[in-house]
């Protein structure tokens, strides 16, 4: 797993325990009782010298204890065999075959009880070894105590809950997700030498200094005025490349390489020129600050700190500003298609084509560029609020003009739902529209609350062709339409709405009796209904 996804997966749970909803707890192996098998277990080699040579003895210990890659290990087996055929056995017999899958992977002739668990077990010892940084352990590699660090989550006495920087982190995914921590970490940055932030000065020095492997000795003997917990992080999300390797028997080479999309990361976040990125980062930090400082002087805690902070001012002022200019360029993009259509053929043809890649660059990228300033703003500067669900459905059902007919079965005194009304809105006219385009003539709407009274269900069926299996995925990738001429947008808002704002799931799934079926599974804001 890797570090965007360890955090991530640690917000969820930190989310999750804010929610009420227990996080999932496995048993961990303590590093101390792994770190002394291990030498238990290098030490048999060493006195039966006929098993192993002394050179491969010396490379075994350095592969198994750089960056204590053995207790990596053990975590990332144990989960995996606890995910797999150990589910709720105690702690002993996890113990067990964790102890079996590392002298199996050592390379010790050790049988389990069975051959199909053998096979398992060495399986299962694979993916543990190339897993990386242990899963869900984040307490032992970090994650934790990062997402403290750069204030994504915030202690509330004994209790946590994941702030605005958190939040918008968990609405990024890819490159994005990487960039956003990036700028935050440089907006928060006490120096080159800070464990958790990386600095400019830092950024600089690896551009400068793109590639640096030394021995242990001319590091020791030329210093570094960087942290390496942040170059180590850097290595974990795919911004440069730790490189440690053995030349001749006992020379230790060391350093890093930075990669090419890391260049362009660290290129991003040294910009002279603010973007939405850092204008967010900045902010949402100051606001953090200012939260703990209210928090340490007897103020008001809480989100009504942050949300009436300058995070509010500034989305405002971003919207003002994305509104204004996708005014004046829209249109100026739309008439300046007509013109070029308008002079094929013609004698200025080539004059106009001679112009075009300095103008349609600069219109895309200044459109791009205030659509994610609107994006980026929004994710964080509104609180959620309550709302009722049946009267969500009726106010998207009556604002559609369409002549599908459309039924409601919607169970009486459902707890609300808890996110962005208006959203939530346009989500359920998208998927009607979808249906109609599709082809339906009919569609019901059905909503009930689960027998746990966590979570809303709320079906949408309809009449139309439906959607072959292989496709109930792609349709909600931003872009993919199976309609001719469609943009790819619908669904990949509907997406966006349910999974990323209102924290639920939403599928296509099997209609028996034909058509489409389009199940959503909404947590709810409260415990007892209204």
């Amino acid at each position: 797993m890797s570090f965007i996804e360890e955090l991530k997966e640690h917000l969820q749970n930190v989310r999750s325990a804010q929610d009420g909803q227990p996080a999932p707890r496995l048993f961990v192996p303590e590093a101390r009782w792994v770190r002394a098998e291990f030498i238990r277990l290098v030490e048999h080699f060493e006195r039966e010298p006929g098993e192993l040579p002394p050179g491969r003895l010396m490379e075994l210990h350095q592969e198994w204890t750089s960056d204590d890659r053995v207790v990596s290990f053990a975590i990332n087996l144990a989960i995996l065999l606890q995910e797999g055929f150990l589910h709720g056995e105690p702690r002993d017999v996890v113990e067990e075959h964790v102890l079996l899958g590392m002298m199996r992977r050592m390379g010790f002739n050790v049988r389990a009880s069975s051959l199909t668990r053998r096979l398992e077990i060495d399986r299962l010892a694979a993916k543990a070894w190339h897993q990386g940084p242990p899963r869900g352990t984040s307490q032992l590699n970090g994650t934790a105590k990062y997402a403290i660090e750069v204030r994504a989550v915030r202690k509330l006495g004994e209790r946590q809950e994941v702030g605005p920087i958190g939040e918008v982190f968990l609405g990024l995914s890819g490159r994005d997700a990487i960039h956003w921590l990036l700028q935050v970490e440089v907006a928060q940055s006490m120096g080159p030498i800070d464990d958790w932030r990386l600095s400019r000065e830092t950024a600089k020095h690896i551009l400068q200094v793109p590639e640096d492997v030394r021995t242990e000795f001319d590091w020791d003997e030329a210093g570094f005025a960087h942290s390496w917990a942040t170059l180590r992080r850097l290595g974990s999300l795919g911004v440069l490349e730790l490189v440690e390797e053995m030349r001749g028997p006992s020379n230790l080479y060391s350093g890093y390489k930075l990669l090419n999309e890391g260049r362009r990361l660290l290129e991003s976040v040294l910009v002279p020129t603010e973007t939405p990125f850092s204008i967010l980062a900045a902010t949402l930090s100051q606001d953090e600050s200012l939260t703990a400082l209210e928090k340490e002087g007897g103020g008001k805690p809480g989100l009504d700190a942050v949300f009436h902070s300058s995070a509010v001012a500034t989305a405002r002022q971003a919207r003002l500003v994305v509104h204004e200019i996708r005014n004046a360029l829209i249109p100026a993009q739309v008439a300046l298609g007509s013109l070029y259509n308008s002079v094929v053929g013609s004698q200025v043809e080539a004059q106009v084509a001679r112009f075009r890649p300095r103008i349609d660059p600069g219109i895309d990228r200044a459109l791009k560029f205030v659509t994610d300033l609107l994006k980026t703003s929004e994710l964080a500067a509104r609180a959620p609020e309550g709302f009722d669900v049946l009267r969500v459905l009726a106010d998207a059902v009556a604002s559609l003009a369409t002549s599908l007919r459309i039924q409601l079965h919607v169970a009486p005194d459902l707890p609300s739902l808890s996110g962005y009304r208006e959203r939530f809105v346009l989500a359920i006219v998208n998927l009607l529209r979808n249906a109609e385009q599709a082809g339906a003539h009919q569609v019901l709407i059905d909503c009930i609350l689960e027998d746990n009274q966590r979570n809303l269900l709320l079906t949408v069926d309809d009449d139309g062709p439906g959607v072959r299996p292989e496709d109930r995925e792609r349709i909600f990738q931003r872009g993919i339409s199976l309609r001719s001429g469609g943009a790819g947008e619908g669904l990949a808002l509907v997406k966006e709405v349910i999974e990323i704002e209102l924290h639920g799931k939403v599928a296509c799934v099997d209609k028996p009796d034909g058509g489409a079926r389009f199940r959503m599974r909404l947590p709810v804001a409260e415990r007892t209904p209204r």
